[in-house]
């Protein structure tokens, strides 16, 4: 779980994660992308994983309208453009190091 989340209105999303007691080691993304990578039902078919969503349907200028935990693995994610029922688990947000 990331010790800090920062974002709110803007179009990339930085999460610092704590590694041995020291708070450095962050992951941005920008909220484009996760926006585009949304596996909810509305983006992504529940029966085939085919996507659903339109990447061109996704505005350039996308950012963050609001965001909360869900529960200790996640992060719900408001975005300008309406959407909001995707959630984002931590493990898939930290990248490979």
């Amino acid at each position: 779980m990331p010790v800090e989340i920062i974002g709110l209105g803007k179009q990339e999303i930085r999460f610092i994660w704590e590694e041995g007691g020291d708070p450095k080691d962050e992951d941005t993304w920008p909220v484009r992308a996760l926006r585009i990578k949304c596996t909810c039902a509305n983006c992504q078919s529940e029966a085939t994983g085919e996507r659903i969503l339109d990447p061109k349907s996704v505005p350039e200028d996308i950012s963050v309208k609001d965001m909360h935990l869900v529960g200790n693995y996640g992060v719900g994610i408001q975005f300008s453009d309406g959407h909001a029922t995707g959630i984002f688990r931590f493990k898939e947000l930290k990248r490979a190091r």
